[in-house]
């Protein structure tokens, strides 16, 4: 056994003469997020190392800067996965923090396969910008994103057609219904157009943007949330109560069953009906 090592957990060690890399844990996505800002400049440092910390020991738990209101915002795998290591911040580091509203980890996607044809040309004295793309998008059953090459003829020169696949991916950030980040999405690019001096990366890269929000609005884009499987004990007599708040906040319950004068319920419920439900 090895103590005191800097390292992150998943990380694999060799006596130096090899380079192995052992099979790498699976880690979820995050699917919940809350601001946490220190109440003094003290706490500012000391939770800056309880986060290097808590990153490093838990792959599940993230944190970042936003960049546009330059708060610090944590992410994990549920509210009492955040409760426990803001808890951690105050008693292992000292850091003193106030928390934010919990934010849900929402995603978009498409519902249904389209077609685009899309022409970028724009022109402003010297070298102007040209680039058409044509093909579909549809639904990727899993995974995040796809993107094939189907052109012939050189019609889109090989040497952009990184510069299309860039475009596309840049338009993932952040989808057009509610601004959360686009997966299970595959686009197939089998036409387009060039032209031999005004066509560039960026052109093809502003191409493909276009033909990403030409053909995403038409594609019955749709929002997916977190799903959280829970099991509710209680009292027997209070089984139709629970059943109740379960049905309340949009849940299904899977099953149920009693077990002397207690009775557990199983249910699937969105998470973002489930904030402070064991207080409540």
């Amino acid at each position: 056994a090895l103590f005191g090592v800097d390292c992150f957990s998943g990380d694999t060690f060799t006596d130096g003469t090899l380079n192995y890399t052992m099979t790498s844990i699976f880690v979820p996505e995050p699917v919940i997020s809350l601001t946490v800002s220190p109440k003094d400049n003290k706490s500012n440092t000391n939770m800056a190392k309880a986060l290097g910390r808590f990153i490093k020991e838990d792959p599940t738990f993230q944190s970042w800067v936003d960049k546009e209101s330059g708060q610090t915002i944590i992410s994990g795998m549920g509210e009492l996965h955040l409760e426990i290591y803001v808890e951690r911040m105050k008693r292992e580091f000292g850091a003193e923090v106030d928390t934010g509203i919990p934010q849900v980890a929402y995603r978009e996607t498409i519902s249904r396969r389209v077609e685009f044809n899309y022409f970028h040309k724009k022109q402003t004295g010297g070298a102007g910008q040209y680039g058409r793309v044509a093909g579909f998008m549809e639904p990727l059953k899993e995974g995040t994103y796809e993107f094939i090459s189907a052109v012939k003829g050189g019609v889109i020169p090989t040497e952009f057609i990184p510069a299309v696949d860039k475009g596309f991916r840049s338009c993932l950030k952040k989808g057009l219904l509610i601004g959360y980040p686009v997966l299970r999405i595959k686009i197939t690019v089998n036409d387009g157009q060039h032209h031999a001096v005004d066509s560039s990366e960026r052109a093809f890269i502003q191409a493909a943007i276009g033909a990403f929000k030409q053909a995403y609005v038409k594609a019955k884009p749709v929002i997916l949330e977190p799903i959280m499987r829970v099991t509710v004990e209680g009292p027997s007599e209070f089984q139709g109560n629970i059943m109740s708040s379960i049905n309340q906040r949009r849940g299904l319950i899977m099953s149920s069953a009693e077990d002397g004068v207690f009775t557990t319920v199983e249910a699937e419920v969105p998470l973002a009906e489930m904030f402070g439900y064991a207080t409540t």
